[in-house]
């Protein structure tokens, strides 16, 4: 790991950490146990992607899923340095009055911070998962679609040469 990128996950935990005081105990149960997220449209959902993953036909597998269920989607959020907005959006997200979903495919420490700051928002993991993807797109597609229509059921689409990285599917 190197400095800068050490510098930067010590100060987005220091974010996370300062940002915990917001109060989003409703989120943690918008979902009843047993159901999907495509069963509840009402909410937004914003997908999160990180420099390092291949993240295009995630995205689009995301895409494809929100709009088959007619769900509202925002403009996905990518990291792609030390840069805070990505943080920024998400602590506002966790202050907003009304919940959020959130699907993500991001390298093991960004997804370290980011569910360690939808936790202790009073966010909801649905689904974390540790993968090995390539850079076929069937597959990331179909992992993007899977994360927005059935979170619960997720499976791993681990190549063993594949790059790192987390999926996981949040309501803040």
């Amino acid at each position: 790991m190197t400095t800068d990128r050490r510098t930067l996950l010590k100060g987005l935990v220091a974010v996370g950490l300062a940002f915990t005081g917001g109060s989003l105990a409703q989120a943690a149960t918008v979902l009843p146990a047993g159901k999907t997220l495509a069963a509840n449209t009402t909410l937004p959902l914003t997908a999160v992607v990180s420099g390092n993953v291949p993240a295009s036909a995630f995205l689009a597998g995301v895409t494809a899923a929100a709009q088959q269920h007619g769900m509202v989607q925002q403009p996905p959020l990518r990291l792609d340095g030390p840069d805070g907005s990505l943080l920024n959006h998400i602590h506002a997200l966790a202050q907003d009055a009304q919940p959020a979903m959130l699907v993500g495919l991001v390298d093991d420490a960004t997804a370290t911070v980011l569910l360690d700051l939808v936790r202790s928002s009073g966010g909801r993991v649905l689904s974390e998962q540790h993968q090995r993807l390539g850079g076929d797109a069937a597959p990331l597609a179909a992992l993007g679609q899977a994360l927005v229509a059935s979170p619960e059921r997720v499976l791993p689409a681990s190549i063993p040469q594949g790059t790192a990285c987390v999926s996981f599917c949040c309501v803040i």
